[in-house]
């Protein structure tokens, strides 16, 4: 039993039970679902006679969060909260230094620029800020900031910012850039506010660069190359320096097929694997938060390489056909979903040898694609046949067995989208869909001019967090603020290819997806595979669509449109409405509740908007435990995870478990069909596209069937779905297969 205390200055002073009692009481002040004395009870025996302040919490703290509950964790919070106090600023809460003072300090180490902000203005800031919020924040939330998102050096391991320190940061980083006098210190106020109050959820770049030295903030990278070797080696700097800015890649890499010719036919190609193994090379060379970088390659059913592409992530695999080091997406089209659906073979094409067949997979034309091939197989030119289903069944297959083996749908990328270019890929994390282009001369990439010869897709994201938003006409003012930041960071980036500068701001691609979406169906008592909680989404993800949109006209209006607005549908009033797959009226029973006429008219008579796309739905698997909710539009797996972080382990908790604990519908316990009409809903809206994860049990000697796997695949095609990522999988030891938890590259598209 404990006798003596030693505080954080080194004093040794009697210990007092009353006082501990005192402590213990505030923490669990008005937590229903926590018992302070039995946690006394539990700890108090196993520490030694003499213990630090500092031991005893951490003691308490841990014990808090191996009870595994909602309450506890906001209990291990409180707790945490004046021990951060404690370490980066020695000082209580109501002690802590001014934002101004702390700002002055963090600008004389360089680990801040100089905001512009004058005396009275930060005496503004300081009625602004609540450091009272952290001691209602779940531990989780604290220790995000500490550990991944406030500013500190990683050489010392010293930190400089606490929760409420590092939002205020950011929200005068962002208002000082458009905006001055009384206008600049109410858009403060209205950042703060929505990333304090977690209405606002920002990706891992905006949190630990806005108001640094240091302007990356775009999520995700994709690009594509050209069948040159010149392109192929410039795909390769792309993925490498992109890498090094700390963004996730997406590579569509276009080269000819293992024994095409090579000047005129003196060399015979190798095939695509040298070309993968050097991506792998360029994104592990550099580390981001201390690991290499990560990327998701694309190709398609019809490549002559197919059956050794489908396998290189699987273990079993020869040495000289294995590539572990990235992950990959299997491209798929409706024909060849026809031909898995009766049985057929499918002829497979080389790039070379039919670059019109090769280029119709991502023409708008579906119709194109069936000429062309129909045309191709006729003439006897195809190099190889494959059983359409025996693809399927593999990839899926290495999904089931990997977690990490993905799938998209190339026609419909290309068909429900407002860009007129060709889309070839996504990204990472399969949410992303714009345009790319390759490029052929190396100079080209540093050129500050439009010269249109070549692109790279780049995307900044943030999401709203639905389980947080109280009424219709916040959920339109926090969708303003999330195309606004990305706005203000898309001009203040630093572009390391300067051509990428030009193209993305010429595109202003967005992407904002949301998070609490679990919490927020088990607020309202849903359940994903229920008609009701179909119907739910539905509304959810047109009103989330509605107001993006919208504030996008609104941006549009305020700061011009996108420069190349003009290679997108938007002008002549095109709205996800316009192209959506119709066969998902079949899952609801509820009509849409916006005016989308009036909205389309509007858009037309401004010439566009701002931005070229708006809306898709990430991971968010970092940046949802610092708005302490569940990540993306996801259902929970659990009520209580330990969710792994680069070095650092998360106890991490669902809002109100306790009180929602028969609400929460387990992840496990949706059938797949159900979560394929949950995504295709939201695809209906989605300018962009979805990480998709799908669940499955496997426990006792059940097992997934082919005819499940194929049924699968087609009713994902019958419906729209643009991609799927995650195939998790849970066994009856209880390991789970592809978890989800890896994220995307420096954290960067898992916000």
């Amino acid at each position: 039993m404990i006798e003596t205390v030693i505080k954080c200055g080194g004093r040794k002073e009697e210990f007092s039970a009353a006082k501990l009692n005192q402590w213990g009481a505030w923490a669990a002040d008005k937590l229903k679902y926590v018992d302070w004395s039995g946690l006394l009870l539990s700890v108090m025996p196993s520490l030694p006679k003499t213990v630090s302040t500092k031991d005893l919490q951490m003691k308490l703290i841990k014990s808090c969060l191996e009870e595994g509950t909602w309450s506890y964790n906001l209990m291990a919070g409180r707790l945490y909260a004046p021990m951060l106090y404690k370490e980066a600023f020695g000082k209580k809460i109501g002690e802590l230094p001014t934002v101004a003072a702390l700002h002055t300090k963090l600008v004389k180490l360089g680990l801040m620029v100089d905001l512009g902000y004058s005396k009275d203005e930060y005496e503004q800031v300081e009625s602004i800020i609540d450091h009272n919020i952290d001691l209602h924040s779940a531990y989780y939330e604290l220790h995000q900031t500490r550990t991944k998102y406030g500013i500190k050096n990683s050489a010392t391991g010293k930190f400089y910012e606490t929760q409420q320190f590092m939002y205020m940061r950011m929200a005068m980083a962002l208002a000082s850039q458009r905006f001055s006098g009384e206008d600049k210190m109410e858009k403060v106020k209205e950042f703060y506010e929505a990333f304090s109050q977690n209405l606002l959820n920002c990706p891992t770049p905006n949190h630990v660069n806005l108001g640094t030295p240091h302007n990356g903030y775009a999520s995700c990278c994709v690009y594509t190359t050209n069948d040159s070797a010149k392109s192929l080696a410039i795909g390769d700097h792309i993925a490498y320096t992109m890498t090094c800015m700390s963004a996730g890649i997406g590579a569509h890499i276009r080269t000819r097929s293992l024994g095409d010719p090579i000047r005129g036919g003196a060399i015979e190609h190798s095939g695509k694997l040298p070309y993968y193994r050097s991506l792998v090379g360029a994104i592990s060379a550099n580390l981001q938060n201390g690991r290499g970088g990560a990327a998701t390659t694309y190709f398609t059913a019809y490549d002559p390489e197919v059956r050794i592409l489908l396998e290189l992530k699987n273990p079993m695999s020869t040495e000289d056909r294995k590539i572990r080091g990235m992950d990959y997406s299997f491209s798929t089209n409706k024909f060849f979903a026809r031909a898995v659906a009766l049985d057929e073979e499918i002829a497979l094409f080389s790039c070379f040898d039919q670059p019109d067949l090769y280029e119709a997979q991502y023409d708008k034309d579906l119709s194109l694609f069936d000429k062309l091939y129909e045309d191709y197989l006729n003439d006897g030119s195809a190099k190889d046949f494959a059983r359409a289903r025996d693809l399927v069944i593999s990839s899926i297959s290495e999904a089931f067995e990997t977690g990490r083996s993905y799938m998209n749908w190339m026609d419909e990328m290309n068909r429900h989208t407002p860009f007129k270019d060709k889309i070839y890929s996504s990204n990472l994390c399969l949410e992303t869909s714009f345009p790319t282009a390759g490029y052929d001369d190396m100079m080209d990439l540093y050129s500050t001019e439009d010269h249109g010869r070549g692109e790279i897709g780049l995307c900044s994201l943030a999401a709203i967090n639905v389980g947080n938003v109280k009424s219709d006409e916040e959920y339109g003012s926090v969708a303003y603020l999330a195309l606004l930041m990305i706005d203000i960071c898309t001009d203040l980036s630093h572009y390391e290819l300067p051509h990428l500068g030009v193209t993305a701001k010429a595109r202003r691609n967005a992407g904002v997806g949301v998070v609490g979406l679990a919490y927020h169906m088990a607020k309202e008592g849903l359940e994903y595979s229920s008609q009701a909680g179909r119907d739910h989404i539905h509304t959810l993800a047109e009103t989330h669509a509605w107001h993006l949109y919208n504030a996008s006209l609104r941006l549009g209006k305020e700061y011009g449109n996108a420069k190349w607005m003009h290679k997108t549908e938007w002008p002549s009033g095109w709205t996800p409405l316009s192209t959506y797959n119709k066969n998902v009226d079949e899952l609801v029973t509820v009509e849409n509740k916006r005016d989308w006429a009036w909205l389309s008219d509007q858009i037309v008579a401004n010439g566009g908007i701002r931005n070229s796309v708006c809306v898709n739905y990430m991971p968010a698997e970092a940046s949802s435990k610092a708005s302490g909710t569940t990540n993306s539009v996801y259902p929970v797996r659990e009520l209580a995870l330990k969710k792994t972080d680069d070095k650092s382990i998360t106890y991490w908790a669902a809002p109100e478990g306790e009180r929602l604990r028969n609400s929460y519908q387990s992840a496990w316990d949706i059938p797949t069909e159900d979560m394929i009409s949950i995504y295709a809903i939201i695809q209906k809206w989605t300018d962009q596209q979805i990480s998709a994860d799908l669940y499955r049990k496997i426990i006792g000697d059940d097992t997934v069937t082919t005819d499940e796997m194929i049924g699968d695949y087609l009713r994902m095609t019958k419906y729209g779905m643009k991609s799927r990522y995650y195939q998790n999988s849970k066994t009856s030891e209880g390991r789970e297969i592809g978890d989800g938890s890896r994220g995307c590259s420096g954290g960067a598209c898992t916000l």
